[in-house]
């Protein structure tokens, strides 16, 4: 199982032999990982917020750059 994209997911089932792609290969990736999640509370918010991202196109990747400086070299 992999999310490709928005509304999109390949899902490969060994036993019995079967592969879901598109959009209900995403809604068997995101029903299978809410089932996984532990605690009713914790599903209710997990689902809340991929709602809220999915409506609102909320990207959730947050990039942080550590600041470096190089020492200046000597000039022979």
């Amino acid at each position: 199982m992999a999310t490709v994209g928005r509304n999109l997911a390949v899902v490969d089932i060994p036993h019995p032999k079967l592969h879901f792609k598109g959009f209900l290969a995403w809604l068997i990736w995101m029903s299978l990982h809410l089932m996984l999640i532990l605690g009713v509370k914790n599903r209710l918010f997990v689902f809340l917020n991929w709602l809220y991202n999915y409506v609102t196109h909320d990207q959730s990747l947050r990039l942080l750059f550590k600041d470096f400086y190089r020492q200046k070299k000597p000039d022979c």
